[in-house]
């Protein structure tokens, strides 16, 4: 079935629309799960590996995603998986023990993977080349909307009691919502044969990673800021509030800053945003406990590394069409897993070995690690233009 212009506009709107709530909805999550099991006296480490069984189901879901979205249309399954995940938040609630929520988040992370596979390959199968930054940027604007909102709502109910649980359950319906108008049909035929998810990293090597160490820096800063801030002698609501801050900087930025990616080497501004970010990490310490200056410099940097999630969704739709493109966003969503695996781990390891003030830091070297993909990235396509 072709989408009509109006169609398209349409599905765009509802798309976007539920993932913003989406993300709001985990803006308070990781921030509100991790001041949970602090209060409890759960170490660091242990509060990390919590965070990565999240994580894991990113990647055990994978696998099935492309089958799954040639079989049933992408916003169905969105709608059906906002309900479970309304019920499974009720659930962690009820029963706030670590060892429980183990499962629990297992389970709400394969929901969750579910839901940015879908709704990025719905995104990029219906965009036109030309506008792809533009719309992308939107997308990962009003996205981050939501993890803007999240600590700020977390603020407003506070860590104690089911009230953030609540709070957190009606948005997830409420994301269900802008669905209602979004086509339903499937990504290609169900008996085509899916493409290689491996096949699919190796051919955009750069661009997957870019996920993997964005979704470590991410999960990690929504983690542990609080923590790392209040190791620094802030107060918990002042962390809360520059992680709000942080998430207004991506939804403000990011969206001039996708309309450049239409006029510019994408791999090249890719490698700017890193290199940008590592600096801000270095500064990190020192700047969130300056007035006034905290504020700016937590707005700039949310959205400076807001932009390589972005860039990275961008390049995905820019260099896989047609029916490789839903095994591609699921490998990138993967990607995504893999680095809320090994972020919160690392840093809640380093966390414990050298301090709370170093998370910065560590999320530095991962960053410093990445590094050369870019930079060959770039070469290599020199080469293989200049050999055209």
């Amino acid at each position: 079935m072709t989408l009509t212009r109006h169609q398209r506009k349409r599905s765009l709107v509802g798309v976007i629309a539920a993932m913003a709530v989406v993300n709001l909805v985990y803006g308070i999550t990781f921030p509100l799960l991790a001041l949970v099991l602090d209060a409890q006296g759960v170490s660091k480490t242990l509060i990390g590996l919590n965070t990565i069984a999240q994580a894991l189901a990113v990647m055990f879901i994978a696998p099935w995603a492309p089958s799954l979205l040639r079989r049933f249309a992408p916003s169905r399954v969105m709608q059906l998986v906002t309900v479970v995940l309304a019920v499974l938040f009720v659930l962690a609630g009820l029963f706030p023990n670590v060892w429980f929520w183990f499962p629990l988040r297992f389970i709400i992370g394969g929901c969750t993977a579910l839901l940015w596979i879908s709704s990025e390959a719905l995104i990029n199968e219906m965009t036109e080349e030309w506008r792809r930054g533009r719309i992308i940027g939107l997308y990962a604007s009003l996205g981050a909307a939501g993890f803007a909102l999240g600590p700020l709502l977390l603020i407003l109910t506070g860590s104690e009691g089911m009230l953030p649980f609540y709070a957190t359950c009606a948005l997830i319906l409420a994301s269900a919502i802008p669905l209602f108008i979004v086509s339903h049909r499937t990504m290609g035929h169900p008996d085509q044969q899916p493409a290689g998810l491996w096949k699919v990293f190796l051919l955009a090597p750069a661009v997957m990673m870019a996920n993997v160490v964005y979704a470590a820096a991410a999960e990690s800063v929504l983690t542990f800021f609080p923590l790392f801030g209040m190791s620094l002698g802030l107060s918990e609501n002042s962390t809360l509030y520059l992680l709000t801050i942080m998430g207004l900087g991506t939804m403000i930025l990011v969206m001039p800053l996708s309309r450049l990616a239409d006029r510019v080497n994408r791999m090249a501004m890719l490698l700017v945003m890193v290199l940008l970010t590592m600096a801000g990490l270095l500064l990190m310490p020192r700047l969130i406990q300056l007035p006034f200056v905290a504020e700016f410099y937590a707005f700039v940097f949310g959205g400076v590394e807001g932009m390589i999630y972005a860039l990275g969704v961008i390049l995905v739709g820019e260099r896989f069409k047609g029916a490789i493109l839903a095994a591609a966003t699921t490998m990138f969503t993967a990607c995504w897993g893999a680095g809320t695996v090994l972020g919160p781990l690392l840093v809640g390891l380093g966390m414990d070995h050298f301090g709370a003030d170093k998370m910065a830091l560590v999320i530095f070297l991962i960053y410093a690690l990445y590094l050369p993909m870019p930079v060959v990235s770039l070469i290599r396509r020199k080469n293989l233009k200049e050999a055209a």
